[in-house]
């Protein structure tokens, strides 16, 4: 392997297998890397440049290549090509990236990249805390579930043809003669997010078509984002009240008259949600007391209880009623933290 870096941009010629895993894992995430023909070698170059918790990249493929990911990144990608085609293997399905399309993907979901000879492409990632933390503004609300989002658009589509240009518009003030802001381009970065977010299917797209309630204070949002951040954290009102730039008289009259509630209580009941959420997911291989304790809950007996007034049955009841029935048998009480 010919390894030629030239920052931000690098050039690799002739790698074998190993050569190129080893530079995957290195620089990007452990992955299997194979050429696409038995016995041969990757060529690639890439021009990459970051921002945040943003990134941008022009990549070129010259040989084709497999990519198996064993860890992929935590975050969504958006594909801009340009020449030749990319696969992406998702569960059971296989998606195609080729030049007139528009591919947005969540990586953790990645399960096989095939790229073929000559692909070239642009891509743009976004952490997935930058993106939760974009739904959760859009929505006034928390996000606890991962967002699903995995689709390919038409380029000559009108979201597809505004995704494009967007894109095209980013690259060039990364890697135009005249460099612009860092928060200029992390303003197009959001932009693209909430466009992305807004007109491409996900979970969460249903919600987001729904009459807005009345915004909610700044400080309220800043205190729920700080309970997200830190769910399984100890915390009082007056470190949330803190956190969140306000007094705790002022943060206990927001939560009460957006969400007729309290903070504590408004806590509580997002760490009972994930916990119920986390029984009911047919991987989860934790016991009761270690996904308590992941959200948040150190005395059991406690919790068991109020888990059981929020829900009418018991943590192993939750359990054992997903294992034989699926999770639409579950039927809760009262669940509702977005009032």
């Amino acid at each position: 392997m010919r390894y030629a870096p030239q920052r931000p941009a690098f050039r690799i010629v002739k790698a074998d297998a190993d050569e190129m895993s080893e530079h995957y894992a290195r620089t990007l995430s452990p992955a299997k890397v194979e050429p696409l023909q038995v016995g041969g070698h990757i060529s690639v170059e890439d021009r990459h440049y970051s921002a945040g918790p943003f990134s941008i990249w022009a990549g070129m493929c010259h040989s084709g290549m497999k990519v198996t990911f064993s860890r992929p990144s935590d975050a969504f990608v958006l594909y801009l090509p340009h020449s030749s085609a990319m696969e992406i293997d998702v569960g059971r399905k296989r998606l195609l990236s080729t030049p007139g399309t528009a591919m947005v993907g969540n990586m953790p979901q990645f399960e096989k990249l095939t790229i073929h000879e000559n692909r070239g492409h642009i891509g743009i990632a976004f952490e997935k805390s930058a993106m939760v933390r974009q739904l959760s503004q859009l929505l006034d609300a928390p996000v606890l579930d991962d967002i699903d989002l995995c689709a390919t658009l038409e380029t000559d589509s009108a979201v597809g043809s505004r995704l494009a240009a967007l894109g095209g518009l980013l690259w060039d003030c990364f890697d135009g003669e005249d460099r612009v802001s860092t928060t200029a381009t992390t303003h197009l970065f959001q932009a693209a997010m909430v466009m992305i977010l807004e007109s491409v299917p996900h979970n969460y797209s249903a919600r987001l078509q729904k009459p807005m309630s009345p915004a909610m204070p700044r400080n309220l949002k800043r205190a729920i984002e700080y309970m997200v951040a830190n769910i399984a954290e100890p915390m009082s009102v007056a470190e949330i009240a803190r956190q969140a730039g306000t007094s705790v008289r002022a943060l206990q009259t927001a939560f009460q008259q957006f969400k007729d509630t309290t903070p504590l209580n408004f806590l509580r009941q997002m760490r009972l949600e994930g916990v119920r959420k986390t029984l009911s997911d047919s991987a989860n291989a934790l016991s009761i007391a270690q996904v308590a304790r992941a959200w948040g809950f150190t005395h059991m007996g406690r919790f068991s209880a109020v888990y059981h007034d929020a829900f009418g049955q018991t943590p192993s009841e939750t359990a054992k009623l997903h294992s034989r029935r699926g999770v639409g048998a579950l039927s809760p009480r009262s669940s509702d933290t977005n009032r």
